[in-house]
């Protein structure tokens, strides 16, 4: 797989989506894992925000339609689409062809390159045999778990899968974690926003070596 940039797209379950109409009141069910900002998260009064969630509404605005976004853990997102808990999924989620087996995709809606962010200093390099004996934090059942269970792990990297992105940001300023991977603007707007303090590099030579 080439992690140096990844396309995320809506994906829709195989067959007809199955959108909910009732005297003519139609309403479209997204699935969405509300912890990954800058495409989706929640602010402090609990409402859903981010880019995923205006391209939804916007989706539903020109359908005419309303939007029932319902919230699911990450790695639960195409389980439930499957078992028409929603009807579509825009959450973040990149088109692989493993997926591709179960789901289908719209066109890419936006192209984001992966990073792997470190402390400063650590030397640690986006390769298994510098991360050997290392403990890296990914956002479980996402592309950048798949591509570190397959890569890293066999070289002795420790992979800590996390169902919640705001959990491997606080273990990683903890210091619980040497370092995580995730899309470049994810890291930017979560991390270096509201943890200042703390003093991160951001390894864009992943972007060349995955």
């Amino acid at each position: 797989m080439d992690m140096k940039h990844l396309v995320c797209a809506v994906a829709l379950s195989l067959g007809a989506a199955g959108f909910a109409f009732a005297e003519g009141n139609a309403v479209l069910r997204i699935g969405i894992e509300a912890a990954y900002p800058p495409f989706e998260s929640k602010t402090a009064a609990g409402q859903l925000q981010g880019f995923d969630i205006d391209v939804g509404n916007a989706v539903c605005a020109k359908m005419q339609v309303k939007c029932v976004w319902v919230e699911n853990a990450f790695d639960g997102l195409l389980p439930a689409l499957q078992a028409r808990k929603f009807d579509l999924v825009n959450s973040a989620m990149n088109i692989t062809a493993k997926r591709e087996q179960i789901v289908d995709f719209t066109p890419a809606i936006y192209v984001v390159p992966m990073v792997l962010v470190a402390r400063k200093n650590s030397g640690l390099l986006p390769q298994a045999d510098s991360l050997k004996g290392k403990r890296i934090g990914v956002l479980q059942g996402a592309v950048q778990d798949d591509f570190a269970q397959r890569n890293w792990k066999p070289h002795g990297v420790e992979i800590a899968e996390y169902s919640d992105q705001n959990q491997v940001y606080a273990d990683l300023a903890a210091g619980r974690l040497d370092g995580s991977v995730q899309e470049y603007q994810t890291h930017v707007r979560a991390f270096w926003t509201s943890r200042r303090g703390v003093t991160m590099r951001s390894l864009a030579r992943l972007w060349k070596t995955l």
